[in-house]
C-alpha cells in the first residue's frame, strides 16, 4: 500500500496522471458492468460530459482500451464496447475461478499469514455489516459490495503471490463481468439479488474457515463453486432465478440470430 502526501495529494503531472487513470479505470469499469450500452456508438465529446473532463483524457483512455479490448473502433471517430460471445464470457469465468482455486490452495497448504487473515476478515467484517440492517426486501449496496468483493479477491491473489497469476487474472478483468467488482443481474428481482449476494459472502467465510483449516481441496472447490454463482447472475447458466433472456449485457449468444446482442440487432449502420 502506497501512503505518503505526495500519493493522498497529487499535484502537477502526477495529478494528471491520477486523474488520466481515473478516466480509464471509469471507462473501463463502465463497458466492464453493462453501464454503457454495447448497442451504443460512443464520442469524445460524449463521454467527456459524462465524465466532466477535456476530451484529452478520454481520447488518451480509448486508445487504450481499444488496445486492451475493451472498446473497438467504429467508423473513423466513433467507439463502441466490444462485445464478447456467452461462451467467451463463460470461460473468463471459470479460469479465472480456477487461478483463485489454484491460489487459494497454494495460501491453504503454506498457511495463511497473520497479516492476511487480519485483512480477510476485515473483508468479512465489512460484507456483514452490508447485510446487517436489512432483510432479503432491502435493497443491497451493490456498489459498497462489488468494494469488498473485489478487496477480497485481490489479497487471495496478492497472498498467492508471482507475476503470472496477475497477469492472467488481469487478462480476465478485461472480458465483461470477468472481474469481481462486476456486480451486474439478469433480469432478476429485487429479493432475489440480495440473496445471490448474501450466499456468496457467505462462500467468502466459508472459504476463509477453509484456508484457516489449512483445507486446500476444500479452498479450491469453494472458488469453483463461487464462479458458478457469477454465471447464474448473468442468466448464462441455470440456477434458482428465472431468466427470461432480457439482458442488455456486453455479451451475445451465437444460437441467437446473427448479429444480435442479447436478443437485440445490433445497430452497424455507422460501421
Amino acid at each position: 500500500m502506497t501512503t505518503g502526501t505526495r500519493t493522498q495529494n497529487p499535484s502537477g503531472p502526477e495529478k494528471q496522471e491520477t486523474r488520466q487513470q481515473h478516466v480509464i479505470d471509469k471507462l473501463r469499469t463502465w463497458a466492464s458492468n453493462g453501464t454503457i450500452d454495447p448497442r451504443k456508438k460512443l464520442s469524445e465529446s460524449g463521454l467527456a460530459e459524462a465524465l466532466g473532463v477535456s476530451r484529452t483524457p478520454i481520447r488518451h483512455a480509448l486508445a487504450v482500451l481499444v488496445e486492451e479490448g475493451v472498446l473497438q473502433r467504429v467508423g473513423a471517430r466513433g467507439y463502441r464496447v466490444r462485445a464478447y460471445k456467452v461462451a467467451d464470457v463463460i470461460e473468463a469465468i471459470e479460469l479465472r475461478s480456477m487461478i483463485e482455486g489454484y491460489a487459494a490452495k497454494k495460501i491453504a497448504s503454506e498457511g495463511p499469514s497473520p497479516t492476511l487473515l487480519a485483512e480477510l476478515k476485515g473483508c468479512l467484517r465489512e460484507g456483514d455489516d452490508i447485510f446487517e440492517n436489512g432483510g432479503f426486501d432491502d435493497p443491497v449496496n451493490e456498489e459498497r459490495y462489488a468494494a469488498m468483493n473485489l478487496r477480497f479477491h485481490t489479497l487471495i491473489i496478492e497472498a498467492a503471490g508471482g507475476n503470472l497469476l496477475h497477469q492472467l487474472t488481469s487478462l480476465f478483468d478485461r472480458v465483461p463481468f470477468g472481474a469481481p467488482d462486476s456486480i451486474r443481474f439478469d433480469n432478476i428481482t429485487r429479493k432475489e439479488r440480495a440473496q445471490h449476494l448474501h450466499y456468496a459472502h457467505w462462500q467468502h467465510h466459508h472459504m476463509v474457515s477453509a484456508l484457516i483449516a489449512r483445507d486446500g481441496a476444500r479452498a479450491e472447490s469453494l472458488f469453483r463453486e463461487h464462479g458458478e454463482g457469477v454465471k447464474i447472475s448473468l442468466g448464462i447458466s441455470k440456477g434458482l432465478f428465472a431468466i427470461d433472456g432480457s439482458r442488455i449485457l456486453p455479451i451475445f449468444d451465437l444460437d441467437s440470430p446473427a448479429g444480435h446482442i442479447n436478443g437485440l440487432m445490433q445497430d452497424d449502420s455507422e460501421d
